[in-house]
């Protein structure tokens, strides 16, 4: 899978949990969600055309190469060659491109009732209602990516059961 750089957020999120022992929950805003849901169409529409623009270029090469100045016994064999490397980028490209289209679910608002779940969930961690106060300052609900960041956060400050003392203290 292609390497898709970090965003500033996440950097800083790796930089305090390095230092601390635990990721600080801090939402990402609507702005930074679309610029990298447009990153990620702008890539996955780069796969789609240059896998047809190699599909093309491949099924040209194949058919032109019986009429170039190729000996016959060598332009079958090559022809071959040819198709089957095309072929071979072709799915390379449409898995990538696949990849990408999978990321875009991370962006998709989250349901009402997973919703209530994440608010319960952010009454347990320190930053929590200032983590509720930027969504509501952006009129934006939980998306998909979140979910599993605040369950991960969330689970660090699991209240202990009686007899034995919290992971944090």
């Amino acid at each position: 899978m292609a390497a898709l750089p970090l965003s500033a957020p996440q950097q800083r999120d790796q930089h305090y949990e390095q230092h601390h022992g635990h990721a600080a929950l801090i939402p990402r805003s609507a702005g930074q969600l679309k610029a990298e849901h447009d990153r990620i169409v702008g890539r996955a529409k780069f796969f789609l055309y240059a896998t047809i623009v190699l599909a093309f270029a491949g099924l040209i090469a194949v058919v032109a190469m019986p009429f170039s100045p190729i000996p016959d016994d060598f332009s079958f064999g090559a022809q071959e060659v040819v198709a089957v490397a095309v072929f071979a980028a072709c799915l390379f490209l449409l898995h990538e491109r696949a990849e990408l289209m999978l990321r875009l679910y991370n962006f998709e608002p989250v349901e009402q009732t997973t919703q209530g779940e994440m608010r319960a969930l952010l009454h347990r961690v320190p930053e929590g209602a200032s983590y509720q106060r930027a969504l509501a300052a952006e009129n934006r609900t939980f998306v998909t990516v979140e979910v599993e960041e605040i369950r991960r956060r969330a689970d660090k400050f699991k209240p202990a059961p009686e007899g034995q003392q919290s992971e944090e203290a």
